[in-house]
């Protein structure tokens, strides 16, 4: 029992760190690197390669994170009372995320006034606000770097309150999911919270049968016949970010997970696993000014010019950039979760209460 137990958390931790990682790594490649093509010399092959892995891995990125969400909730949604939970869960997620937003917000904001002297993006992105007023409304948006945890936090408890009706909330979240997907919801941040509430429930609810399907069985052919079927009549309509794509890609990525630690040591994917929170909420700040830093330093100095430069940024700039903002987001969380530092990183009530569990 113990064993089958460790298992899964192992796979939970891979596919997590995983995720996180592809995470950074979007954040990496677009907008920052992608407008950086158009001014290579060299090298223009392994940077479109970036660019397409990017799209390629979108039905699997968010919908996998937050089918571990889900399914890590689950006990707190169907089981625990709402005195339980609320603080913990609920207060928690609400206030990290917009404390973190308004840390990126200085943060980013005044790297790029301080680079650049100027604003140096036009994007609905609260992090570029150029105002307070702006700032609040577009975090109410959720359109904010950490609109995960915004996501989460309304998950959670919408689930909680319908917790005895999960098919109605299931019909309601595939309906969301397309009207976020075909745009009819207005607004990125809307769209995408309302376009992954259905990995959530399937976590939530449904994450015994999307174990067993995920599972590499023959009785497991058929469903997974469907969905690829489904998700092919998806792409013939022109329907994009295919709901069956994306199930299927979890169904994928969990096999994948239980077969790598099965037969490998996975331990350094799943301490990032572990540690997804302070490398979500920290990432994009370091990307800002790394990123920033080393375009502009490139671009004043003729450096995309030089075929050898072109090609090397071109092949490998994202992945170092990946593990730089990693690294610096873990550093920086191992040097302020210590004391009043600990309120960055959990609602400051829990501080004691987490330490005595």
């Amino acid at each position: 029992m113990n064993n089958g137990k460790t298992e899964e958390i192992l796979w939970i931790n891979t596919l997590k760190g995983a995720c996180i990682l592809l995470v950074v790594l979007y954040h990496v490649v677009l907008p920052g690197f992608a407008g950086t093509l158009k001014s290579l010399s060299a090298g223009s092959l392994p940077a479109e390669l970036w660019v397409t892995f990017n799209t390629v891995l979108s039905p699997l990125r968010m919908p996998a994170f937050f089918f571990v969400s889900g399914l890590l909730a689950a006990n707190g949604i169907v089981n625990r009372p709402w005195k339980n939970v609320f603080t913990s869960r609920i207060t928690n997620l609400f206030y990290l995320y917009i404390l973190w937003s308004f840390i990126q917000w200085m943060s980013i904001y005044g790297i790029s006034t301080e680079i650049t002297g100027q604003r140096i993006s036009q994007n609905l992105n609260a992090s570029y606000a150029g105002s307070l007023l702006e700032f609040i409304k577009l975090t109410f948006l959720a359109m904010t770097t950490s609109w995960y945890l915004y996501g989460l936090a309304l998950y959670f408890l919408v689930a909680k309150i319908f917790r005895r009706q999960p098919l109605i909330l299931l019909l309601l979240a595939v309906a969301l999911n397309y009207l976020s997907v075909e745009r009819v919801i207005p607004f990125w941040g809307p769209q995408s919270v309302g376009q992954y509430f259905v990995y959530f429930l399937l976590g939530a609810y449904w994450s015994n049968t999307m174990l067993k399907l995920s599972e590499w069985r023959r009785e497991n052919i058929v469903p997974w016949a469907a969905l690829a079927v489904l998700a092919g009549v998806h792409m013939l309509f022109g329907l994009d970010k295919s709901l069956f794509m994306c199930v299927l890609t979890i169904l994928a990525s969990v096999a994948l997970c239980r077969y790598l630690n099965a037969r490998f040591n996975m331990s350094a994917l799943n301490w990032v696993g572990k540690n997804t929170l302070q490398i979500y909420v920290i990432h994009r700040i370091f990307i800002e000014f790394f990123g920033m830093s080393a375009i502009l330093f490139a671009q004043r100095h003729g450096l995309f010019e030089i075929p050898l430069f072109a090609f090397l940024w071109a092949s490998l700039y994202p992945l170092l950039m990946v593990v730089l903002c990693v690294v610096c987001s873990v550093g920086v969380w191992t040097l302020t979760n210590r004391g009043l530092g600990k309120s960055l990183f959990i609602f400051p009530t829990l501080i004691g209460i987490k330490k005595k569990a």
